[in-house]
Formats: C-alpha cells, sequence, structure tokens
C-alpha cells in the first residue's frame, strides 16, 4: 500500500457533536484559519459534506449583542 508524504493528506480530526450540535473545531485549526470568538464565518453544505471557511471580506450585516437588542426593544415601547 503506496501512502504517500503524510504532508500531502487531509488534516483530520475526530470530533463529537455537543448539545444543540455544536462542536469544536480544534485550537491549531481556529489559530491558522483566523477563527476568533464572535467572528462570523461561512459554512455550506455539498450532499454529505460541510465546509466551514473564514470570510475575506465583510459580513453586509451587523450583530447585535443582547444588550443592544434590549435598548431597541425598550425605545421601540415608547
Amino acid at each position: 500500500m503506496k501512502t504517500g508524504n503524510i504532508a500531502q493528506r487531509p488534516k483530520e480530526e475526530w470530533l463529537k457533536i455537543l448539545d444543540k450540535g455544536m462542536l469544536t473545531i480544534p485550537k491549531k485549526w481556529r489559530e491558522e484559519l483566523g477563527f476568533e470568538k464572535g467572528k462570523v464565518i461561512k459554512a455550506k453544505k455539498t450532499g454529505k459534506t460541510i465546509v466551514i471557511e473564514p470570510i475575506e471580506e465583510e459580513a453586509p450585516y451587523r450583530l447585535y449583542t443582547d444588550k443592544e437588542i434590549s435598548e431597541f426593544l425598550k425605545a421601540d415601547k415608547l
């Protein structure tokens, strides 16, 4: 069996799916890809494959904090 250069093989990790479908991306991968807490990334499903990738451009929308949403709702009642 010819295995080839190990550096040319895809990187693999076994991940466990937690409550609500959450899983942890290994720290080294997050660092390499620039995934930081609170950062928006994109995911796409093709057949039985899920691809998660960083977003190079700015997202066309803004994410609001719970505090900001609460303030919006309070102001909307006036």
